[in-house]
């Protein structure tokens, strides 16, 4: 385009005008300067700073930006703010044509550094706390701190567990401007303690302190320091005879423990009987103590591991390790042992009890008092006495019943305590073992009534036995019947069940050795054997072979578990015409009779004893009401025989008394009265428990339910010792009179 001349002077005014006015207005207008503080670090903006040049000063906003106005061509600004190195720097604007500048400033925080050392160790402190007013921090494993953003007064505090505290003053312009560093040494906190005995008070030497992390210097008669002990640290104390203790430390300047002394009860009782025994010697690392009347005695300051010992007289030593109980207890094992044999249930005294210990049998004397010298280590004691149970102690029972600690004694001693027994029993015959079925089913009824034991022939009426005998003359004679049940399997079958066992022995009536061997059979005066009315044949009483011969098998089947042998036929014969009898080895006279049935009954007692069975005896019913000089003929009398055996059966069976006895014309129809007048004339004669056979078959008189009770009830009013009723074929048909009165159902 063509520019004319007038054109281009009106555009030379126009700028000509624009350039004074840019002119003016720069010449009359004022410098600013804005900007905005921050963190040098962070780059967070500082709001709240002081920002000055020269007489101008402002604060910085929310943002920490600032803006000043006027400021000359050549300034110092300056900028502070807490926790932060002062800023201060000068700046030149000549030159600028513009009058607005901008200039961001970074502050440089403030710090404080340094190490926290031990002053004995000179090793560094770590975890300490340091702090100036609000900032705090703790030290590394160097023992280095450091806090920066420093506000406030220049105090630093330094506190660390198991030191002193330390606080102390800084200088802002050596230690925050140069950055000259704050090196701190702790002195380690000295705790004074002492250890005590917490019932005596007195000092316990010889304790063992643990300080976790700490140290301790012992310093004798129960004083210690310790060091670096810090609050809450856990501090152990162990000490021989005590209880360790475990605590925290609370952070006091002295410290107080006391240990309590191990306390032990100690109970010393004999191993027998349970009772406490007083006057034991106990002997350890405690003092020497004795048990007092209790038996006990406590012991002190006891040491983990100790052994504890325990004597007394007539006592074998017992030891136990103490390992921190309470209370602890020792049995000591008599060496001896004394008492007296007891009933249970009247506490009178038992004599003549047999107690079995070690292969020996002490006898109690008539005060029913024993001794047992040089007792076993691990004795069993069997205590019988006839009209008791049989007892059994094994290896120091303490809760046995039968065991009864003696009063005021400071030996060892037991009264023994037996519980009266009476036989309520049954007879099962040689013959009805070979039905196995019925005699199972006589046993149950024993067990589902108030039936207690069986007689049960094992050398029966004839001489026959009911198992194969070992006694070589046995073997001989083959005695031995088959096809019975096993003996044995009765004895289980009864002792599974409670019952009492019983094996009747028939013994001087024996066809098999009569006539196997003449020799040692009665014989008539021409030499041939005597039979009696049912032709049985009699051994001869006076020749040692045939007691010896019995007495064999008496010891075998004592030895199968019987708890009784009872011996039948142990007279003459008096069953047929005892006038041709003629006997070679004696007269047949009543000294000689009663000599002979006496002298089987002693050895037969002397060789059964060692098997822990009782004896009993069958006699004739009269035997028991005749003069007592008399043997009737066939060498029984009851004053001998009683003597010699536990129990004397009597078979008082009315139907075999005469007219004329007891002054009935018929005593069979008495029964209450034929038994009860004959068991009064047994008791009136001896101290031996009489139990009477009662009869429960009919012969002459017809027996029933009636009769057979009378004749029980008879028994029993009359004192005897428990009862047994005779059946020959095994064959009882009334149950209701095995049950007691209380216990019989009432009638429909």
């Amino acid at each position: 385009m063509r520019i004319t001349t007038k054109t281009g002077l009106w555009l030379l005014l126009v700028l000509s005008l624009v350039i004074g006015a840019l002119f003016v207005y720069w010449s009359t207008s004022k410098r600013v300067l804005t900007g905005q503080v921050c963190d040098v670090q962070t780059g967070e903006p500082i709001p709240g700073a002081m920002v000055a040049v020269e007489q101008v000063a402002t604060i910085t906003d929310d943002q920490g930006c600032y803006r000043l106005e006027g400021i000359p061509e050549e300034f110092l600004i300056s900028v502070q703010y807490p926790g932060y190195l002062p800023f201060a720097e000068t700046f030149t604007t000549r030159g600028m044509w513009t009058k607005r500048f901008l200039l961001t400033i970074a502050l440089q925080p403030n710090h404080l550094s340094g190490t926290v050392s031990d002053e004995l160790s000179g090793s560094p402190v770590e975890g300490a706390a340091v702090s100036v007013g609000e900032l705090s921090t703790k030290t590394d494993a160097t023992g280095h701190y450091e806090l920066r953003y420093l506000v406030g007064r220049p105090v630093l505090t330094v506190q660390a567990d198991g030191y002193l505290p330390w606080q102390g003053s800084f200088s802002i312009e050596r230690n925050l401007l140069n950055g000259a560093p704050l090196n701190v040494v702790l002195v380690p906190n000295t705790v004074m303690g002492l250890v005590r005995d917490a019932k005596t008070g007195e000092a316990v030497e010889g304790a063992l302190l643990t300080v976790a992390g700490g140290e301790v210097f012992p310093q004798g008669k129960g004083s210690y320091v310790l060091r670096r002990v810090r609050p809450g640290t856990l501090i152990t104390v162990q000490a021989t005879g005590y209880h360790p203790i475990e605590q925290a430390f609370a952070g006091s300047e002295s410290l107080v423990i006391d240990l309590h002394p191990r306390e032990v009860t100690l109970l010393v009782s004999d191993a027998l009987s349970g009772r406490p025994i007083a006057g034991a010697v106990v002997t350890g690392s405690a003092p020497v103590a004795k048990t007092d009347g209790d038996g006990r005695v406590t012991l002190w300051r006891v040491t983990l591991g100790e052994t504890i010992t325990a004597r007394a007289e007539d006592y074998e030593p017992a030891q136990i390790i103490y390992t921190g109980e309470e209370s602890l207890s020792l049995a000591l094992r008599p060496t001896s042992l004394r008492g007296v044999v007891r009933d249970a249930s009247t506490g009178q005294p038992i004599a003549g009890a047999l107690i079995y210990v070690d292969g020996r049998i002490v006898v109690a004397d008539g005060n029913g008092a024993y001794f047992i010298p040089d007792l076993p280590e691990q004795p069993t004691l069997v205590i019988k006495a006839a009209g008791y149970r049989k007892e059994r102690v094994t290896a120091w029972q303490h809760a046995n019943p039968v065991l009864a600690a003696c009063a005021d004694s400071t030996m060892p001693c037991a009264d023994l305590m037996l519980t009266p027994f009476k036989v309520k029993g049954i007879y099962i015959p040689l013959a009805l073992l070979s039905l196995p079925d019925q005699v199972r089913a006589l046993i149950d009824l024993v067990e589902r009534t108030e039936l207690n034991a069986i007689v049960v022939d094992v050398k029966g009426d004839r001489g026959w036995l009911a198992y194969p005998s070992q006694v070589p003359l046995a073997q001989e004679l083959g005695v031995a019947i088959g096809g019975l049940m096993d003996i044995r399997e009765f004895l289980r079958l009864c002792k599974e069940r409670g019952i009492y066992t019983i094996a009747r022995l028939v013994i001087f009536k024996d066809s098999p050795l009569a006539f196997g061997h003449p020799e040692l059979a009665v014989t008539n005066a021409d030499g041939t054997v005597w039979t009696d009315a049912k032709g049985a044949g009699w051994t001869n009483p006076f020749r040692q072979e045939v007691v010896d011969y019995n007495i064999a098998i008496a010891v075998e089947v004592a030895q199968m578990g019987f708890d009784e042998i009872q011996v039948d036929y142990v007279r003459f014969p008096s069953d047929g015409d005892v006038t041709t009898i003629a006997y070679e080895e004696a007269e047949n006279t009543m000294e000689n009779r009663t000599a002979a049935i006496n002298s089987f009954l002693a050895q037969l007692r002397t060789a059964l004893r060692p098997w822990q069975v009782f004896t009993s005896v069958d006699l004739f019913g009269l035997t028991v009401s005749v003069a007592p000089t008399s043997d009737m003929g066939i060498g029984q009398r009851l004053d001998d025989v009683a003597t010699l055996v536990d129990y004397v059966c009597p078979m008082i069976y009315p139907s075999t008394y005469i007219s004329g006895n007891f002054g009935f014309e018929e005593p069979a129809n008495h029964p209450y009265d034929v038994v009860y007048r004959a068991t009064q004339d047994a008791l009136r004669r001896t101290k031996t428990k009489i139990r009477p056979w009662l009869q429960h078959y009919s012969w002459q008189v017809t027996y029933g339910l009636e009769e057979l009770q009378l004749q029980r009830q008879a028994a029993e009013d009359a004192g005897a010792w428990g009862w047994t009723f005779w059946n020959a074929g095994g064959r009882y048909n009334y149950e209701e009179l095995f049950i007691s009165p209380q216990e019989q159902p009432p009638p429909p």
